[in-house]
């Protein structure tokens, strides 16, 4: 990808990530006012986020060599018309969103005029946040009928998971009957090359733990995950006991857990008993800051997607599940739950 930048930028204050902000690209030929940026996509596209100073803006880029043209102005990182690029919120040059966007407007509109004058206290009382709920639901449900007009576009399944799915589940996954749509549309109502990619399979795997949460004397979910150093674990072993830990660095009782978590890898021996932590931070730094402070050596995983979580119906920090050596779950427990735990381990293993 080329980029170009006139005078208003200086060019190595620039930062650019790929993968929607998590993966840092680095610089590979840089002459004049122009940077080319070059890689590999594991996809059939990806986000590129450039970054200057406060400002960002976020493209869609594929395996077309794209070119954009950047200037700063009014605090705010402008472009050109891109060449085989999409700005992702832009309502000139990207029809896609500019369709999703007039056809939703008075959604939006409600939306906005009912936070105008509040803040995030209005979030403690029920009736506002069931009122938010709704809001947000329609703004949601507002943009499938022009997603699905363009289902064989990259452009519409990744607004579908990134704009739609993603921010809403948040507050509607209780919301049966919204999730069964949001797993229809998928399946049915976008091209389906995009359910055979691995975030595809994802997004798919995701809304279905929803609908039908992994439960207490039932097989463990088959999830092919990755621990935070990158190595493959299974969460559904058949040779050993698994302790799963869903916890956060912000979550004081699961901070309070860490000593018990110790104190079990030193009783138990690690032929039978496997623990692993499954992070639900907002950022990979904040996970891995606890972990060297806390000293916390047992296998981590950093649930980014919300993948695990969501194929174990978790709602609430910490929670413990117990799957034994034939892969059936047979404890789950919310909040710290330390004797039952332990009692339980004594039976099974000692």
């Amino acid at each position: 990808m080329k980029i170009r930048v006139n005078n208003t930028i200086d060019k190595n204050s620039l930062s650019f990530f790929v993968n929607d902000g998590q993966r840092p690209v680095a610089i590979h030929d840089s002459e004049n006012n122009e940077i080319k940026l070059t890689g590999e996509l594991a996809a059939e596209a990806t986000t590129l986020t450039i970054r200057y100073k406060q400002a960002a803006t976020i493209f869609l880029i594929g395996e077309q060599p794209a070119s954009i043209s950047l200037y700063y102005k009014n605090n705010d990182l402008n472009y050109g018309k891109p060449s085989n690029t999409l700005a992702v919120f832009d309502t000139i040059y990207n029809k896609y969103y500019r369709d999703i966007y007039r056809y939703r407007l008075p959604e939006l509109q409600s939306y906005l005029n009912f936070w105008k004058g509040k803040d995030n206290d209005a979030f403690r009382n029920d009736s506002l946040f069931n009122i938010n709920k709704r809001l947000v639901k329609n703004i949601s449900l507002k943009a499938l009928p022009i997603l699905k007009k363009y289902s064989d576009k990259y452009y519409s399944f990744w607004f579908f998971y990134n704009q739609v799915t993603l921010p809403s589940l948040s507050i509607l996954i209780h919301d049966t009957d919204y999730v069964r749509t949001l797993y229809n549309f998928l399946q049915k109502d976008l091209d389906k090359r995009f359910l055979k990619t691995e975030k595809g399979q994802m997004i798919a795997s995701q809304l279905q733990g929803i609908l039908h949460p992994a439960t207490v004397m039932h097989a463990a979910p088959v999830l092919a995950i990755k621990d935070i150093y990158g190595n493959n674990i299974s969460l559904n072993t058949t040779n050993k006991y698994l302790l799963l830990n869903f916890w956060a660095s912000w979550c004081g009782p699961c901070i309070a857990e860490i000593p018990f978590y110790q104190s079990l890898q030193k009783e138990y021996p690690a032929n039978k008993l496997d623990i692993v932590g499954i992070n639900m931070d907002r950022n990979m730094s904040d996970c891995a800051r606890t972990i060297s402070e806390k000293n916390i050596t047992w296998i981590q995983v950093f649930d980014q997607d919300r993948k695990i979580r969501d194929s174990y119906g978790i709602n609430t920090l910490p929670t413990t599940v117990l799957i034994d050596d034939k892969g059936i779950i047979i404890y789950k427990s919310e909040g710290i739950d330390t004797s039952n735990i332990r009692a339980l381990l004594n039976k099974k293993l000692l």
